[in-house]
């Protein structure tokens, strides 16, 4: 296990963060969006996998690029509060 490695420990510090702030989403009176939900869905699998793979010692090595986009997405999340529709809305025409 790579215990001692200080890229890896704040990847899967950083991937456990989105996989926990997407997984807890919750707003009241909200629209259901099937798209945003799947995307979600399939974010969580994608980062929630990391720690899971830290922990069961499958997960080797990391790099700062790596590092860096997921701090970068990271910050996105939480700055939309887990709101997959609102952190995507600028890729949608007509709103």
């Amino acid at each position: 296990m790579v215990t001692n490695d200080p890229m890896v420990i704040t990847n899967v510090i950083t991937c456990s963060a989105i996989a926990l702030r997407l997984m807890f989403f919750r707003k009241a009176g909200a629209h259901h969006e099937w798209w945003a939900s799947w995307l979600a869905y399939l974010f969580v699998l994608a980062y929630g996998s990391i720690p899971f793979r830290y922990f069961f010692d499958n997960y080797e090595h990391t790099n700062w690029a790596s590092i860096i986009v997921n701090l970068v997405f990271c910050a996105a999340v939480f700055r939309s509060k887990g709101n997959i529709a609102v952190l995507l809305a600028v890729l949608r025409p007509g709103r």
